[in-house]
């Protein structure tokens, strides 16, 4: 089943969109159960860009990393890692990719974004199409995860990881389109 795009980029964009360019701060989410695009720029290609969700009781939850698809960003093949309890062991090459070691009885899905070709997608509000890694839904335990973002082979560029179910409106646009002209069309 396709998600809904614009699920992933509604209101919760502008509380996380605070483009990040560094690893050594994560984003720390505090309502895990809303909807995020949270964007990350690789400056140097060493990032590792991390998102920190606590769950209290167990959810499915969709991930999708997207990246503007511009004639630049075709070889751009970022990594994300969905790192906590109860998830799988990667593969031998999984393991190989990650950017640093699982903590002690952590699982990971690990996403190789290595579809070929990768799906692309039309996001309304930011009027981009972005290559897609396509969204996989994840049965999450109570607990706490995180997310890595990194860039395998080090390239360079923008990255946004879509995350979360529910849309949340109850603050307004909070501050969404206040720089929209930068980004949209």
């Amino acid at each position: 089943m396709k998600w809904p795009t614009l699920l992933l980029l509604a209101l919760p964009f502008a509380q996380a969109h605070q483009p990040t360019t560094g690893g050594e701060t994560a984003l720390v989410v505090d309502d895990p159960y809303i909807s995020y695009a949270y964007n990350a720029s690789f400056v140097t290609g060493e990032e590792l860009f991390r998102v920190e969700l606590t769950y209290d009781r167990g959810f499915s939850l969709p991930f999708e990393l997207l990246v503007e698809d511009r004639p630049e960003n075709q070889a751009f093949r970022p990594m994300f890692a969905v790192v906590g309890p109860g998830l799988p062991t990667p593969s031998a090459e999984e393991l190989e990719l990650l950017p640093e070691a699982l903590p002690d009885g952590e699982g990971a899905y690990v996403d190789l974004n290595d579809d070929d070709p990768r799906a692309s997608i039309f996001e309304g509000v930011m009027r981009r199409v972005y290559l897609t890694t396509g969204p996989v839904a994840l049965l999450l335990q109570p607990g706490e995860y995180e997310v890595w973002i990194w860039s395998p082979e080090g390239d360079l560029g923008d990255v946004v990881l879509g995350f979360g179910v529910e849309e949340d409106f109850s603050g307004g646009f909070g501050g969404l389109f206040a720089d929209w002209s930068t980004y949209a069309y």
